[in-house]
């Protein structure tokens, strides 16, 4: 069982920039992010997909704001490996206060503002079969995720947009079913 650890940057290093930093996020290696531009860079590696796509027999995506799924992946996991049918692979979101810049008693709150924004998508795929997790969450605008966060701070309207496309361009990736 392979467990990924995902806050969206090498924090521990000194907050750069990763595959999964995403588009208009600060941090110390991007060089735009001394304008208040962030990372330019598009998508994110969706790091689920690639593990899927080398016929693992279960792969998910989890967050911290939905720790009764997170379990439940957890445990299904654990199944697929003591049942020696091959590895397991988790993908787990967290966010990180300073990295971020937020308070650390919001960290729960920006883990919930991604998944209903849309910023993180929650899916399970078992057997190559792709199902998207459902929630209980309502869907809310962008604007809210990227508000909380210091690291978008310096973001324009038109790089929001360009944002918002990203999102609209991974929820309807999240949406296909494999």
């Amino acid at each position: 069982l392979y467990i990924c650890y995902d806050n969206e940057a090498y924090m521990n290093t000194g907050i750069q920039k990763s595959g999964s930093t995403p588009y208009g996020a600060g941090t110390t290696t991007t060089p735009a992010s001394l304008k208040g531009q962030g990372n330019p860079t598009p998508l994110p590696k969706d790091m689920g997909r690639i593990m899927a796509a080398h016929d693992i027999p279960y792969v998910a995506t989890a967050s911290v704001a939905l720790l009764k799924d997170y379990k439940r992946k957890l445990l299904k996991a654990a199944q697929v490996v003591k049942e020696r049918q091959g590895m397991a692979y988790i993908h787990a979101h967290s966010p990180c206060p300073p990295g971020w810049g937020f308070p650390a008693s919001q960290t729960i709150e920006v883990a919930r503002l991604a998944i209903q924004t849309g910023m993180w998508s929650l899916y399970e795929i078992e057997q190559g079969k792709y199902q998207a997790t459902k929630t209980s969450l309502k869907p809310k605008p962008l604007s809210e995720y990227i508000k909380a966060q210091g690291r978008f701070s310096g973001l324009t309207d038109e790089q929001i947009s360009r944002l918002e496309a990203q999102v609209a361009t991974l929820s309807k990736r999240s949406s296909i079913d494999r």
